[in-house]
């Protein structure tokens, strides 16, 4: 596992899917009540939208569609004409993409003002969006890119996931005691130690309500990350595809990893993301 991420090097986001544009998202999405505390929205910067589009077309059989133009162009993803993210422009150093989940919360400015409190970087402060909402861009104080999010009709309702949209996000970290600590902070999270994983792991919770998951980055010279999953009806045919469509296979399945159910892939902008069989 601790060569698993000597394969990514994620570089600081000097853009970070800042809309240029307003697709109608929230009134395709939202629901009349919230849900603090869950990812409700995934937003992929990418260095060649071109190829992302191609790439998760391929692979899970979505729809991109543009909205805007010239440098202003964003596009949003959709599964089964359902959005399920947006994508954004953006160019790093090292030409490297990245998944940004949206934490939703009762009030960005407050939020975001408490992650610069904790040691944050705040890559775009509170803004408000058109057909969106309020949303912000940052980093944790280990390097970890996540938004938070307050959407103008509510949250998704929550539910199992379909096939091939997201199922979740697991916070890959450092130090998860700090990471546990900022969370409880900005978020209001009580992290819970589970004993249902092969290693040590930590659901963030609001409530009875699980939110998220996290453990001990395995590669501790890479900075912590979240890493996105999604949900697929076959592994080995999901692999194939995403092989053929450019994706590097970082973990193999492994039946001591979640029975074999969950692979780690990287796609061919360098964006991590994990597929998994899941029917519970």
């Amino acid at each position: 596992m601790k060569k698993i991420f000597t394969l990514i090097t994620l570089a600081y986001l000097g853009f970070a899917c800042t809309p240029g544009a307003t697709p109608p998202i929230a009134s395709q999405i939202g629901e009349s009540t919230y849900t603090h505390g869950k990812i409700v929205w995934h937003d992929l910067a990418s260095p060649n939208p071109e190829a992302s589009a191609a790439f998760y077309e391929a692979v899970f059989g979505w729809t991109t569609v543009p909205h805007g133009e010239g440098e202003k162009m964003v596009w949003v993803f959709k599964s089964d004409d359902k959005p399920v993210a947006l994508m954004a422009y953006y160019q790093t150093e090292n030409g490297s993409g990245e998944w940004i989940g949206a934490i939703s919360v009762a009030d960005v400015t407050d939020a975001t003002s408490k992650a610069k409190a904790q040691g944050a970087k705040i890559i775009k402060k509170a803004m408000n969006v058109d057909d969106r909402g309020s949303i912000s861009f940052i980093q944790d104080p280990q390097g970890a890119s996540i938004s938070l999010i307050k959407l103008t009709n509510g949250d998704p309702e929550p539910g199992l996931a379909e096939m091939n949209t997201f199922l979740g996000q697991e916070l890959w970290s450092n130090e998860t005691s700090q990471s546990a600590s900022f969370y409880s902070s900005v978020v209001g999270y009580t992290a819970e130690e589970t004993d249902t994983q092969k290693v040590p792991y930590t659901l963030f919770k609001m409530g009875d309500m699980n939110c998220a998951g996290m453990l001990k980055n395995p590669a501790t010279t890479v900075r912590s990350h979240w890493v996105p999953y999604i949900r697929v009806a076959d592994l080995k045919e999901t692999l194939a595809k995403a092989t053929k469509a450019g994706a590097k296979v970082l973990v193999e399945p492994n039946p001591e990893i979640r029975n074999g159910s969950v692979a780690l892939l990287m796609d061919p902008t360098g964006a991590p993301l994990a597929v998994q069989v899941y029917n519970p």
